[in-house]
């Protein structure tokens, strides 16, 4: 009989290569995931040193440069917040700074000094003006207040918010400007020119000439 046609030994055949791959898997020699690969395990009836393991590859030049400067940038950070915060502690304390103080305390600010505001000058007092005979006597700048006493006098009354009084007899008076009033016992001639001035005269007939606007020359 031909060995090859015996089925036992047929079937030994076939089965030798399962148990094999069984064994295999018992002692754990099958490739973990990854690609690394374990070593081999030693032979039956081996007590030398142990099998050495595979090498690990070590980080490349390039990470190990990217962890020193991710370090150097977080130490930078730190180092530069605590400068700002000294700085601004320091100025706080620095006289003139304006401190809050706490526990429901007020609030306090400097304070700038007050400018003395300038008081515009008021009218000047009353003057009395008396011109020789046949003389002049002129008025003006603004709110002037003036007696003038006349004696054959020429007066003029120029500026604004003037109040002149002319006593006696005035031979001429002349008002110009805005918003004079002036106020005459007697005189020969009067003229009015400018804007809004007021002229009374309180005895004779004294030849009255006009010219500007809202001028008056009024007998009281």
């Amino acid at each position: 009989m031909n060995p090859e046609d015996d089925p036992e030994k047929r079937i030994q055949e076939l089965e030798r290569p399962l148990a094999s791959q069984a064994q295999t898997s018992e002692l754990g020699t099958a490739a973990p995931p990854g690609g690394w690969h374990p070593p081999p395990p030693p032979p039956p009836g081996y007590y030398g040193p142990p099998m050495p393991l595979p090498s690990v590859p070590s980080p490349s030049p390039g990470i190990r440069i990217g962890w020193i400067v991710l370090s150097l940038l977080i130490v930078g950070l730190f180092v530069g917040g605590g400068v700002v915060v000294w700085t601004n502690l320091s100025n706080r304390s620095a006289p003139g700074f304006p401190s809050i103080a706490g526990g429901g305390g007020t609030f306090t600010t400097a304070t700038r000094p007050s400018r003395a505001t300038p008081t515009p000058p008021g009218p000047s007092a009353g003057t009395v003006a008396t011109a020789a005979p046949g003389g002049s006597v002129g008025v003006a700048g603004v709110n002037q207040i003036r007696t003038i006493t006349c004696d054959d006098t020429v007066v003029t009354v120029s500026g604004m918010d003037n109040t002149v009084v002319a006593t006696g007899h005035c031979t001429l008076v002349q008002v110009s400007g805005m918003n004079n009033v002036v106020t005459i016992d007697a005189a020969d001639a009067i003229d009015a020119s400018g804007m809004s001035n007021k002229i009374t005269y309180r005895a004779g007939s004294p030849k009255i000439t006009k010219s500007g606007f809202s001028n008056t020359v009024e007998q009281n």
